[in-house]
């Protein structure tokens, strides 16, 4: 109940910046979608340009660019604020009320760690291994990241599989085998939307389920959920 709490409380913190920023850009501060456009310009004509300095450079004041716009707005200040005071509030909360745990020590489990395949960044380019490799579950968060994942490459075991990416900004790439069944929860702020035959393209707000005839009987499968700011999702046969 705790988690589906914190859960609304984020939420509303994030609908309400939202249209605080709605709000400040369409009266108070109009060039700002101006500023964010040339900042943008920058980040996409640097990645462009990489590994050469001069894109290096264009990339990096397009990004710095893009954070001090962010940072100067009245939503982004309150998003601040909102989100110190709720951890200031569970603090205090903790110390009045402190959750005593008490260990268990009748038996001791043997863990494994498992190789991740991808991992959390700011800003990177991505992707799973194009030789054979042993497969574990994906969940990474990204600020800025271009994902690709090949399950032609290796073999998912028995039951169903996850691959979970949640990130601000960037495009995920999803090559799935044609034997394997999945299912594909896709939200984002804007962005495009392929998976097989069905394409949406670029629109605010998508939020796309679907998943193949067979998934549900099925012994081995692949769930994937992604949540991006902005971005394009493509889910293909291999």
């Amino acid at each position: 109940m705790k988690r589906i709490v914190d859960n609304g409380y984020f939420n509303l913190i994030i609908i309400t910046a939202l249209f605080i920023l709605f709000v400040e850009v369409v009266f108070f501060h109009s060039g700002f979608i101006f500023a964010l456009l040339v900042a943008g310009a920058f980040i996409y004509i640097g990645r462009k340009r990489l590994p050469r300095r001069s894109g290096k450079i264009l990339f990096w004041i397009g990004i710095i660019g893009a954070i001090l716009n962010l940072v100067n707005t009245v939503a982004f200040q309150f998003l601040v604020i909102a989100i110190f005071f709720y951890y200031l509030f569970h603090f205090v909360k903790s110390k009045k009320e402190p959750v005593y745990i008490t260990p268990i020590t009748e038996s001791r489990e043997s863990l494994r760690a498992q190789r991740q395949l991808l991992k959390n960044s700011f800003i990177s380019r991505q992707r799973t291994d194009e030789t054979v490799y042993e497969w574990s579950d994906i969940n990474i968060q990204n600020v800025w990241s271009d994902v690709v994942i090949d399950l032609s490459y290796t073999v998912l075991p028995k039951g169903e599989s996850v691959i979970f990416i949640r990130q601000l900004a960037g495009n995920v790439t999803i090559f799935i085998p044609y034997e394997t069944e999945i299912s594909v929860n896709h939200s984002s702020m804007a962005g495009a939307v392929t998976i097989f035959d069905h394409a949406q393209s670029f629109a605010p707000l998508q939020n796309v389920y679907m998943k193949t005839p067979e998934f549900d009987e099925a012994s081995q499968k692949i769930k994937v959920m992604i949540s991006m700011g902005v971005g394009s999702l493509e889910v293909k046969r291999i």
